[in-house]
């Protein structure tokens, strides 16, 4: 009976005292890439000498606030990127 619970419990704490090997830390510095979003390049619009001067104004405008919306999106991009490297 004695034999029976020296076994048992020598099993229970070889058991219970393993160790867990930890993954070796890096040391080195790792680059990481940032991924970068499908951003559609806006076009210049052609405008036309026909034209009244309030649709080639209004066509300016449209071009300006297009390229204003990539430049912030751009811009969103940059940011997101150092924001990780750092």
């Amino acid at each position: 009976m004695k034999r029976l619970i020296i076994l048992a419990s020598s099993l229970l704490f070889s058991c219970a005292m393993q160790t867990k090997t930890l993954p070796p830390t890096i040391t080195k510095e790792v680059i990481v890439r940032c991924p970068i979003p499908d951003i559609p390049h806006v076009k210049k619009p052609i405008i036309k000498q026909q034209e009244p001067i309030t649709e080639k104004l209004q066509t300016m405008l449209n071009y300006m606030f297009k390229l204003q919306r990539e430049n912030k999106l751009l811009r969103a991009v940059l940011e997101t990127c150092k924001g990780g490297n750092k």
